[in-house]
């Protein structure tokens, strides 16, 4: 199951369910009746702002596309997508063939914006008798003339109301941008006969006008509007070269043109820079500010004069670099003609550059409308990184309107938090596992917790590095208290005065350990209300239930408590009803409808029916005392069929601690290499999956402890696990350490390990195949745990590489 959603109104609920391989559907629930529709190979389905109309893609049959993969068929002559659009009023519906993408405006208008593919183009099939004596010339000559003639890549494109069954259709789209209060569609045409022009319309979909805002021979590569619709920006290009510069053009209602705000000279911008098509292009939420990106002008590919084997192609290698050479160039196409955020600041008509190489990444605030910026700069401590496994930055704080830089704090590490209005700036540090808050107005730093005495880093942490801690919940509503975690509860820390913190869970969570987490149900929420009833989603650590809980005035009031787990829940946004769901090892979780307080919770999906056909399994939490000395908890899988009399061989399964899954469902289906729990049970294998715990210097030793000591527990405890039979299985870090744990015992019958390290002498110098980076931080500060260079501890990394002890 994938793609929920429900209506603002509560009244629909749409999901798709799709198999492994083959078709799936598209499921419609009307909350009110009860009744199920069901739309074959649909996708991507969206709900209109009022919940008046559902729209859903339909995809070409899956056995069609394969058998068009195998015969190499080019992918744009795949069969196109359809649209189904339903008046959810009326039922009546309406169907669309070869379409590319539609949009439905996200908070207001009920209507549709469907682009097609330009498949739809209607071809002109007619011909003269001089077109074909043109035709016979040609062929004749040996060669065809060259059309002089525009093509336009534009495509159909409609907007279309199911209400009153109105359409308008343009041609010759290349963008549109749907403003998200569904007032405006701007729509930018290509068109012309010689050579390109570029069109912009302003649309009125509810009042059916248009207008045209530009017209002018170049193009445009980029458009969008504000949420109202009563702005639009677009990047355009009069050059008629390859390699083109682009210009910003900026509208509103009161003008009568579009203004050109940033050309290929500005103050404001590097003499050498242009604004970019790559990048970030946006208006804030307002409408205030425009974002877009900008960077050193694109010129010319230089005429290659070398033939192949003339050009060497060298890697150089320096230890002055900041990253090595591989990661170097994993990075090339995104560093490449990097586009750097800028802004313009509509009313007072002031262009700022808020990127730079010295500060490469900036977060805009509260949609882009708050004047404050945080500005992150990690060139300082990149090369360390490799090593330390520290991703320090540098931050600062940006003024939108001038683009003035301050810093904020040097070296951060820990999570970081800004204050809605800009006025306080949080961080936690990991030296000393505390939290503090700056105030921007003075720049005075308090520490907030430095009298608590619960920890705020990651209790567990088992890495030779500083913890993490449990992260900041956010703001509350008033901007007077920051909101954090520990291990199991939620504490309110007030920025104005030293006020003690507040346990807002009562330490209910310490006391019965089970963590809380805060449930955002608006999506627009502007800071936590704790006056007011919040959602809790709650897991406790020793019997692995869950649920939710409720917080209203200090008081914590379970909801729904189980031995499942549980999933975020969406709300409608106009009406107290939810959808979530719930899962056991057993059942799949399924889709259920309710209330706010989970009373009479309904369920509406029903995705795996034939599993009733099939042998499942059970899993039961187990623990024993291993060889370490400490209590360890673990899971054991049996078929659903299990004898008791009889012996069952056993896989023994790990990476780390995987306890926390045993409400988890497990879908039978291939993977890379780790083993599928439900899949082994059913065919009659018992499955253990202990915890492992680790110290620095001894990963190896360590999973031996755990591993060991379990199997030959739960061979004690459950007579009918076969001794004699028993095998391992890892992947990645699980693979290594079944690697390691064959070397030291010959207690199992087989192993399989899925891409493990076998020489950690040779892996600390490798180099991570997805980011080109070093492994060095991996084995001395994180997963690895040696805790030290190569040449500090040889005996750690030799006493843990299995292939030293392989005769």
């Amino acid at each position: 199951m994938g793609a929920t959603i429900i209506s603002n109104s509560g009244g629909w609920v749409s999901y798709d369910i799709n198999p492994q391989i083959g078709d799936g559907y598209a499921l419609l629930y009307n909350a009110n009746t009860g009744v199920t529709d069901s739309v074959p190979r649909g996708k991507s389905a969206a709900f209109s702002a009022g919940s008046a109309l559902w729209a859903v893609k339909i995809v070409a049959q899956a056995d069609t596309i394969r058998q068009l993969k195998l015969k190499k068929v080019k992918k744009e002559k795949f069969p196109k997508d359809s649209l189904l659009i339903r008046d959810l009023n009326s039922g009546e519906e309406r169907s669309f063939a070869l379409i590319n993408e539609y949009t439905i405006p996200a908070d207001g208008g009920e209507y549709v914006v469907v682009k097609f593919d330009k498949s739809a183009i209607a071809k002109d099939t007619t011909s003269t008798k001089g077109d074909k004596e043109k035709e016979e010339t040609k062929e004749k000559k040996g060669k065809k003339e060259k059309d002089k003639n525009f093509k336009s890549k534009g495509v159909p494109l409609m907007i279309y109301t199911p209400a009153t069954n109105d359409s308008a259709g343009y041609g010759k789209v290349l963008h549109y941008s749907v403003a998200k209060s569904g007032e405006r569609v701007y729509i930018s045409l290509s068109v012309g006969d010689t050579a390109e022009v570029s069109v912009v319309l302003d649309v009125n979909p509810k009042k059916s006008t248009v207008d045209t805002l530009f017209k002018q021979e170049g193009s445009i590569v980029k458009l969008i509007s504000d949420y109202e619709g009563e702005q639009c920006a677009f990047l355009f290009s009069g050059d008629t070269a390859k390699t083109k510069i682009y210009r910003l053009f900026y509208w509103n209602k009161k003008m009568n043109f579009p203004a050109l705000v940033v050309d290929t000279i500005n103050p404001s911008l590097p003499e050498e820079w242009s604004v970019l098509n790559k990048g970030s292009f946006y208006f804030s939420k307002s409408g205030e500010k425009l974002y877009f990106g900008a960077g050193v002008r694109p010129s010319p590919e230089p005429k290659d004069t070398l033939t192949e084997d003339e050009k060497a192609h060298v890697d150089i290698w320096s230890w002055h670099d900041k990253t090595v050479q591989p990661m170097q160039k994993k990075q090339l196409s995104k560093e490449k003609d990097r586009a750097y955020l800028c802004v313009y600041n509509i009313k007072e008509d002031r262009v700022v550059q808020l990127e730079s190489k010295k500060i490469p990444r900036v977060s805009t605030q509260q949609k882009g409308d708050l004047n404050i910026a945080l500005g992150y700069d990690n060139s300082p401590y990149k090369r360390a990184s490799s090593w330390n496994g520290k991703w320090c930055n540098d931050i600062y704080r940006i003024n939108v309107k001038t683009g003035a830089k301050k810093l904020l704090r040097k070296q951060q590490c820990g999570a970081t938090s800004l204050s809605f209005n800009g006025e306080w700036f949080a961080y936690y540090e990991p030296a000393d596992s505390n939290y503090y808050v700056v105030n921007i107005e003075n720049g005075t730093t308090e520490n907030l917790t430095e009298n608590m005495d619960v920890m705020l880093c990651d209790e567990l942490n088992d890495v030779p590095n500083a913890p993490h801690s449990y992260g900041i919940l956010g703001w509350s509503r008033d901007e007077k208290s920051l909101l954090i975690y520990d291990r199991y509860d939620i504490w309110q820390l007030n920025v104005e005065n030293r006020k003690v913190p507040l346990c807002l869970t009562n330490g209910e969570g310490r006391k019965n350990s089970t963590g809380f987490r805060y449930v955002k149900l608006d999506r627009e929420e502007k800071g936590i209300d704790t006056k007011e009833p919040i959602l809790l989603r709650g897991f406790n650590e020793v019997n692995k239930s869950s649920g939710f809980y409720t917080l209203d005035k200090g008081e914590m009031t379970s909801l729904i408590w189980g031995d499942f787990s549980v999933y975020s829940p969406q709300k409608a946004k106009d009406a107290g009803v939810m959808i979530w769901r719930r899962s056991t090892f057993i059942n799949y979780p399924e889709l259920e409808i309710t209330d706010l307080s989970f009373a009479n919770s309904k369920k509406i999906s029903v995705t795996n029916a034939q599993q009733s056909e099939y042998n499942w399994g059970k899993t039961q939490l187990v623990d024993w005392i291993a060889s370490d000395g400490l209590k360890h908890q673990g899971i054991i899988v049996t078929p659903e069929n299990l004898d008791s009399t009889k012996k069952y061989p056993m896989i023994v399964y790990y990476y780390e601690r995987s306890s926390n899954r045993l409400n988890r469902y497990y879908s039978p289906k291939p993977s890379r290499s780790t083993v599928n729990w439900t899949f082994y049970a059913s065919n009659g294998y018992v499955l253990f999956v202990p915890d492992i715990y680790y110290r620095t210097g001894e990963p190896g030793l360590c999973s031996y402890e755990a591993v060991v000591s379990g199997s030959l527990s739960m061979a004690e405890k459950f007579p009918f696990i076969n001794v004699n039979r028993m095998g391992l299985q890892g992947q990645s870090w699980g693979g290594y350490q079944t690697a390691f744990l064959v070397t030291r015992t010959n207690m199992y019958k087989a192993a399989m390990a899925g891409a493990p390290v076998s020489n950690m002498t040779s892996a600390y110098g490798g180099i991570r195949w997805g980011t080109g980076m070093s492994r060095m931080f991996q084995y001395e500060h994180t997963q690895s745990r040696i805790g030290g260079t190569l040449w500090d501890n040889t005996m750690k990394y030799i006493e843990n590489s299995p292939v030293f002890f392989v005769p």
